[in-house]
């Protein structure tokens, strides 16, 4: 993972755990360059990270902001955060139900824009908050940018994986979103009744050079799922 992804994630961190409650603002430049020991400009590249997705805002001649958070428990649907970073103040656990190597059908290759027997990986899994069913995800990602993907991994944070263990950068991701009647299985799996009611998020993710590495369906409870999106003006 590049530096100032790194420290963008650390700027996170301390901003999750209220490093910074009793203030608005971040300090210095000067200060937090000493404190993650980088350059001003992998610190700025950092910020960026951080103004973009609305966690800072910056004020000309005054300083960089926090941006106070008005609903928390949330999934930020304009961001592609993993879950467990979504959620990372709250007990999160991952079930794979199934995981196999595949060859790319009609379907799958143009989900993932490859040819047609191209191996991928397909992950069934339940993601579970306080222990409490959460949500089904249906993924699959494309082996030959993702050489390998294990039940070690599903079971925790295939993102974090990506960008850590595999050193790719995930850069944006294009959403659908609708709501759907629970089937039978899903309706079991989510402790629901069939033909509850359900949002499904359909994403299509890519890196940060625009390679398409995985097509996710996620199947929401939605007792427990709040969304947030914030609009700009632009």
């Amino acid at each position: 993972m590049r530096k100032y992804r790194v420290v963008a994630d650390q700027l996170l961190d301390e901003i999750a755990q209220g490093k910074y409650k009793d203030e608005d603002r971040l300090p210095t430049e000067d200060k937090l360059m000493a404190e993650h020991n980088v350059s001003r400009n992998t610190l700025r590249s950092a910020i960026d990270v951080l103004v973009d997705k609305s966690i800072l805002y910056r004020v000309q001649g005054s300083g960089i902001y926090i941006r106070k958070p008005v609903y928390p428990d949330t999934i930020t649907i304009n961001s592609i955060r993993g879950f467990k970073e979504e959620f990372k103040n709250k007990e999160t656990h991952s079930e794979v139900i199934e995981l196999e190597q595949l060859p790319a059908d009609k379907e799958i290759s143009q989900k993932l824009q490859c040819e047609i027997g191209t191996p991928v990986y397909f992950v069934h899994r339940m993601r579970y908050i306080e222990n409490e069913p959460f949500s089904i995800e249906y993924s699959y990602f494309n082996k030959t940018i993702i050489p390998y993907l294990g039940r070690e991994i599903a079971n925790n944070s295939i993102y974090s994986y990506i960008e850590n263990d595999l050193n790719l950068s995930i850069g944006f991701a294009d959403k659908y979103i609708s709501v759907e009647k629970l089937s039978k299985m899903d309706s079991s799996h989510l402790q629901l009744k069939e033909a509850d009611p359900s949002l499904v998020i359909e994403e299509t993710v890519y890196l940060t050079n625009g390679t398409l590495f995985n097509h996710s369906r996620v199947i929401h409870n939605y007792k427990h799922a709040k969304f947030f999106a914030l609009a700009k003006n632009w």
